[in-house]
């Protein structure tokens, strides 16, 4: 595959057929799709370079600057090798003419990757984090939409989160700790849970504050409008591959199940409102948490469609 046909692809001014050509070529071989994504998070450093060349006045600063960015995004991109696997969907893209980077993780995946100042998020299944093309500059600002876990590095700049994107409702605002957010727009609750350090949160509706030290989580009801905040006793944690219910109906604990292995369940309807699950089941495979759901409750499974349909029905 020729150099400037897979760039032209990634800065989406590929011809119809040299996009046919880029995508047989990535899909061929593992080796193949780990130097598509290096290629793409290349021309995303190169862009924050251009950036910030703009904006800088002293060259020596500009420099020094610029070899931080690269190799903070490349470390993200090692962060992405490692993940096992590569999903075109994965890719680091612009938004906001260019001035903003959106990470997704596809349904069926969870990504691992580096912020530019070092801070490591885990993005779960179906979830978008973006950050502007300044981060680590003057601010470290990102915006979330569904899940991620984050372990922030100590700076003097906070390190805030908004979330949700799309009708923000928070700012979570720290300097150094560890927190997961689940925001999910489909679920019932917004729940920010907090690990180690301090973290504080504004309602941006209310412009109520609210402190957590950790084991206790922030619970916002989508439904009333109300917060609560209350300790939680640590267990097991969605990033260990854990899929936790707490008294959950079978439709809305495989609805979860949909978006984290990315398959389409489909459900008896008399066990509808009379099978529910609580507690953790393992999650290194979406086979050994029906499995286990078997061991619990009175169903059984069948998978078609090379593993992209689940049929669960009564014993």
């Amino acid at each position: 595959m020729i150099r400037e046909t897979v760039l032209r692809f990634i800065e989406k001014k590929a011809s119809l057929e040299e996009q046919k050509e880029v995508l047989a070529w990535i899909e061929s071989s593992e080796e193949n799709r780990m130097e598509f994504a290096r290629l793409k998070n290349l021309s995303v450093a190169m862009d924050i370079m251009a950036i910030e060349y703009k904006g800088r006045s002293n060259r020596v600063k500009r420099i020094l600057s610029w070899s931080v960015k690269v190799a903070a995004v490349l470390v993200a991109a090692v962060s992405i090798f490692l993940s096992g696997k590569y999903v075109q969907e994965c890719n680091w893209r612009e938004t906001a003419g260019g001035q903003f980077t959106e990470i997704t993780a596809p349904y069926g995946e969870v990504l691992h990757f580096n912020l530019p100042d070092g801070s490591k998020v885990i993005l779960n299944s179906g979830s978008t984090l973006k950050f502007s093309k300044l981060f680590n500059d003057r601010e470290r600002d990102v915006y979330l939409e569904g899940e991620g876990y984050f372990e922030v590095v100590k700076d003097e700049k906070h390190f805030n989160v908004v979330y949700p994107i799309e009708s923000p409702m928070f700012k979570l605002s720290v300097l150094g700790t560890t927190f997961n957010i689940s925001s999910y727009p489909d679920n019932k609750n917004v729940v920010t849970t907090l690990y180690d350090g301090s973290i504080e949160i504004e309602d941006l509706n209310t412009r109520e504050n609210f402190k957590l030290q950790p084991h206790y989580q922030h619970i916002y009801e989508k439904n009333t409008g109300m917060s609560t905040v209350e300790p939680f006793a640590e267990t097991y944690r969605w990033t260990d591959k854990y899929v936790v219910a707490k008294g959950e109906d079978i439709s809305t604990f495989t609805e979860r199940l949909e978006k984290i292995f990315n398959v389409n369940i489909i459900i008896d309807n008399d066990l509808v409102g009379n099978c529910s699950y609580s507690g953790a089941l393992y999650g290194g495979s979406l086979q050994q948490i029906l499995d286990n759901m078997t061991y619990v409750s009175p169903i059984k499974y069948s998978i078609k469609d090379s593993g992209k349909t689940i049929i669960i029905e009564s014993k």
